[in-house]
């Protein structure tokens, strides 16, 4: 394997290889884990109706909890919360880089079944990465090169996003492949409860 040694290609192989690993170990993932709820009172999720966080994002009958300020110390969170929250970053940090620069939380559609999150999931963060691929340097140095509201995409040069956007997915996947471990090590026990799923 040859790995580039310039500071996008650097990060884009890095986004491009933890993509490879997260898909293997979310091959397979069901719907009874992406719902697991492994503490009381985690975020996930779920119908509108059924939610009782302070605060969602979404624009149906789906939503992920949320709250404007985050509760110390924070839920946790089920792996349907985790991809939502990729989902939701790769995707408005593309539209305000790349798109119109007009959809917010509220105008995105929450995944419910672990297949289509994994679809969004991964076409997202490629479109992300073949679009940063095309950028100049001039265009990764410039600051707010992204509009981002939500974040300190106005006020940093966009590689520094481009960095940040890595971390998240790092972060994040990681976390669900833990999470699915524990899903096995419950099954086994028998603790693993996947009728806590939505119907």
């Amino acid at each position: 394997m040859e790995f580039r040694t310039d500071r996008i290609g650097l990060l884009l192989d890095q986004l491009e290889s933890s993509v490879e690993y997260a898909r293997e170990r979310m091959a397979g993932l069901t719907d009874g884990e992406y719902f697991w709820e492994p503490a009381e009172g985690a975020w996930s999720v779920r119908r509108r109706t059924d939610t009782s966080a302070d605060n969602v994002f979404g624009k149906g009958e789906w939503v992920s909890d949320f709250a404007l300020q985050e509760p110390v110390p924070p839920p946790v969170t089920t792996i349907a919360w985790r991809m939502a929250h990729l989902i939701m970053g790769f995707t408005l940090r593309w539209e305000w880089t790349f798109g119109g620069r007009e959809r917010l939380f509220d105008d995105l559609d929450i995944p419910h079944t672990a297949d289509d999150a994994q679809d969004q999931l991964w076409e997202i963060v490629g479109r992300w990465s073949a679009d940063i691929a095309k950028l100049t340097e001039a265009q990764l140095d410039t600051v707010g090169l992204s509009q981002f509201p939500a974040g300190l995409d106005p006020s940093v040069p966009f590689i520094s996003i481009v960095w940040w956007q890595n971390r998240e997915f790092i972060h994040h996947t990681a976390e669900i492949a833990l999470l699915r471990d524990l899903t096995r090590a419950e099954s086994r026990t028998g603790a693993f409860r996947p009728s806590t799923m939505p119907t």
